[in-house]
């Protein structure tokens, strides 16, 4: 799962890692599974990839449609924070 949402957020091992102050190679072990998370690094991943933690155990799978969730991955994708602004200000209009 975390892999998956790693990229969903477009962030690289090494990214992810620099962000969260571990090796890149502990988060390839989270990834394959060969080492377990404790929950402050859990916390501390789900906030660096802008998810809750509930999301790792699939409670965000299956809440929204293919149309929504195309949605969140497009408003993440957007890398310019004024384009985010502007987006968010186009819905709640």
């Amino acid at each position: 799962m975390l892999r998956k949402l790693r990229k969903r957020k477009g962030l690289t091992q090494e990214q992810l890692a620099e962000i969260t102050g571990v090796t890149f190679q502990l988060i390839q072990q989270y990834e394959n599974g060969k080492t377990r998370m404790n929950t402050d690094r859990l916390q501390a991943i789900a906030v660096a990839i802008s998810v809750p933690v509930g999301a790792f155990f699939g409670e965000m799978e299956g809440s929204l449609t293919d149309e929504e969730q195309k949605l969140i991955n497009g408003y993440r994708a957007l890398s310019s924070p004024e384009v985010r602004k502007f987006v968010l200000q186009s819905l709640t209009k």
